[in-house]
């Protein structure tokens, strides 16, 4: 399979979530545990998924330029307002832009993985959203996107979470979470009215971010409730926790 971008034969094993915020899910362990919705099974894995039939090398680093700044934005975020809980704070002098691009990114590789790996549907907007990453088209309001940080307790992320396609308010959005926050990217021309314009991400530098306790949104209880309903996953992770060289 040729890059998806330019036509490069050569292409390359493409994380699908960066490994970056695979690693800050991971820790010292050397493995961790990829499970479906209803967690009634699970796959053990050091590095997440890849596709080797996306992306080539170069275009790969082109939308890594962006992960890593999303890697470190975010790790910065998370350290400077580690007990904000139950509210929505200021960040200032961020670039809104580059993190949704990045958002963009990650759903865009789910439009073209393989089915069994999560692959996600979205129409035209498919399109749209390779140009806004690789051509000269310029963001427009249909896609934007909005963050909130998820408040768990500890000092780093403890899962994150692949592109799922919801509706918010009657619109389109695409939700995943990493890095200890959940994108909403919204692709829908109409504007979400309840939203702040300072909420978004698209043209701003200082983001308005709500910070949600962890069991009061949908992530937080998957996750809490994912090893009380399967006791393989739990066993699975306590032993992985407790021998860090384990494969």
């Amino acid at each position: 399979m040729a890059c998806r971008n330019c036509g490069s034969p050569a292409t390359i094993k493409a994380h699908l979530i960066p490994q970056g915020f695979i690693r800050e899910v991971r820790g010292d362990d050397k493995g961790h545990a990829l499970t479906n919705r209803d967690i009634s099974s699970f796959q053990p894995s050091q590095n997440g998924r890849y596709d080797d039939a996306i992306l080539c090398a170069p275009c790969d680093n082109r939308l890594g330029q962006d992960e890593n700044y999303a890697l470190q934005t975010l790790a910065a975020i998370r350290r400077a307002v580690p007990h904000i809980i139950d509210r929505a704070f200021y960040v200032e002098g961020v670039s809104g832009d580059r993190l949704l691009r990045f958002a963009v990114g990650i759903v865009w590789k789910y439009t073209l993985t393989k089915p069994h790996y999560g692959r996600i549907q979205l129409g035209p907007y498919g399109e749209k959203l390779k140009d806004l990453l690789f051509g000269a088209a310029q963001s427009s309001p249909a896609i934007d996107a909005f963050l909130m940080k998820l408040h768990t307790g500890d000092e780093e992320p403890i899962f994150y979470r692949a592109p799922s396609p919801e509706r918010y308010e009657g619109l389109n959005f695409v939700r995943f979470s990493v890095g200890g926050f959940i994108f909403l990217l919204k692709l829908d021309q109409r504007p979400a009215p309840s939203l702040p314009s300072s909420s978004w991400l698209r043209g701003n530098t200082d983001v308005l971010i709500p910070a949600i306790p962890f069991n009061k949104i949908e992530e937080g209880r998957m996750v809490l409730g994912a090893r009380r309903g399967n006791e393989r996953l739990d066993a699975y992770l306590e032993n992985v926790s407790l021998n860090p060289t384990l494969q």
